[in-house]
């Protein structure tokens, strides 16, 4: 909703100047100008209003409860909050006073909340007076339908005034009787309801495999009458994947997904990607790379880096770059080495590897050989936080529901790391991949990434 979005866009900028007036020093708030720090303010206007895009935070989404639609406030604020300051630090070469960035923060998140909380009471005040209604038929009884009126009941305020029930069969109704809906006969009295009782919406519970010509008239019908149709989606259980209508110009499609579709946190998600790999590579080159790659080649023979071939999204294959920490023939070796693998499932470990050399031994403790990767994450073809890439042999060995752990971009790291990384089993690990690929969100990411920082300093779990 287009006030909805002004009114936000007005709120952020009244934080703003009250947090500047709070944070900054008399000296100087009467030598600088609000105008100084104006760029801050736009990058988390932007990614502010793209968030909340995404979120859908501009339609009422009446379906949810007050508790629900207010967390998405405050992850929303969360997300945009962490870019800016992301931002900042990295382009910057004047901060913003931390004392404005809080008061900021602070302030933007409260006014917010409750402003969205003043809104949802406005309106669930002026519906249960009986305004802002929309008047709806439900036509056909069955589980389906039930499931239907669990969520649009007016008890949840979600705006619809059920004028009541057509269904051929009167007995089917019994289904329904805890929710007090009017029986109001068979299909064919349609017409005559939605003329007498001014109907503005139907909602098609039928079967359409057996009611396939029915469904076809009452559209046809309602679509010639001005009356909104709306026939449920939910053909046949679904156990993961997450439902959404779309087009093709104007061929209507039902999409079935498993993986999320947040488009723009994706976005942003690959934004930070590329701005903290950029960084870090820049960064670590002079005090890292080069003295890792001295030590690596006065050790032993064969290149600094380690290139292995393996799976990522869609199970497209990439050459995946790591600091060299074995001898150089150390893929032909493996055959030799297959009973003493460690590892359970289609992967293969050894604690106490003989082919690792003393510097690859101090290095794959502390993870320092995965930072190659930082050029996997800058060309795309991986992220830092996320599932680990398999090798092909051992895809060709995963279930088709262990295989969904291919559906999102691999990591450098993911919540394996955090909860043990190698001392982790596959059962364990596949688990956690497919975990945080239905929770996943940007937060869970930058805590992913502060839990691997500590893990990694304390070397545990590594192999």
């Amino acid at each position: 909703m287009g006030a909805l979005a002004v009114l936000d866009a007005a709120l952020i900028c009244a934080a703003y100047m009250v947090s500047l007036h709070w944070g900054t020093p008399l000296t100087e708030r009467l030598s600088r100008s609000a105008f100084e720090h104006l760029p801050y303010l736009l990058i988390f206007m932007v990614v502010w209003f793209a968030a909340a895009i995404d979120q859908r935070l501009w339609s009422l989404r009446w379906n949810e409860t007050l508790e629900q639609y207010l967390a998405a406030v405050t992850k929303t604020a969360a997300n945009a909050t962490i870019f800016c300051v992301v931002a900042m630090a990295l382009f910057s070469e004047q901060q913003l006073a931390r004392e404005v960035l809080l008061w900021f923060c602070i302030l933007t998140l409260v006014v917010l909340l409750l402003f969205r909380a003043l809104v949802r009471a406005t309106m669930w005040e002026l519906r249960r007076r009986g305004r802002l209604l929309r008047r709806i038929v439900v036509v056909g009884a069955n589980e389906r339908t039930l499931g239907l009126l669990e969520t649009i009941s007016p008890k949840r305020g979600c705006g619809y005034e059920l004028v009541g029930l057509l269904e051929d069969d009167a007995t089917r109704c019994d289904l329904l009787r805890d929710f007090d809906l009017t029986y109001l006969g068979p299909v064919k009295e349609l017409s005559r309801i939605i003329e007498s009782r001014r109907v503005m919406e139907v909602y098609i519970c039928l079967p359409v495999r057996s009611h396939y010509e029915l469904i076809e008239d009452i559209a046809h019908y309602c679509e010639g009458s001005g009356v909104t149709v709306h026939l449920l989606a939910d053909l046949f259980p679904l156990r993961i994947a997450t439902s959404r209508l779309m087009h093709i110009d104007d061929i209507p499609l039902l999409s079935l997904s498993t993986i999320p579709e947040a488009h723009a946190q994706l976005a942003f998600k690959r934004l930070f990607d590329f701005v903290v790999s950029s960084a870090l590579i820049l960064i670590l080159m002079p005090i890292l790379f080069i003295p890792l790659a001295i030590l690596i080649k006065l050790e032993s023979r064969g290149p600094v880096f380690f290139a292995q071939e393996r799976v990522g999204q869609n199970q497209r294959r990439f050459k995946m770059l790591k600091f060299r920490s074995m001898v150089a023939n150390a893929e032909a070796l493996r055959a030799e080495l297959e009973d003493m693998n460690e590892a359970d499932g289609p992967v293969f470990k050894i604690r106490e590897d003989p082919r690792i050399t003393r510097v690859g031994r101090f290095i794959r403790k502390y993870s320092l050989d995965e930072f190659p990767q930082l050029f996997n994450v800058w060309i795309g073809q991986m992220s830092l936080v996320g599932p680990r890439p398999p090798i092909p042999a051992e895809v060709e060995e995963y279930t088709w529901s262990q295989r969904r752990r291919l559906s999102v971009r691999p990591g450098m790291t993911g919540l394996w790391q955090v909860s043990g990384r190698s001392d982790v089993g596959f059962e364990e690990w596949v688990e956690l991949d497919l975990q945080y690929i239905d929770n996943w969100s940007l937060t869970q990411d930058l805590v992913i990434l502060m839990k691997t920082f500590s893990a990694v300093v304390r070397g545990r779990g590594a192999a």
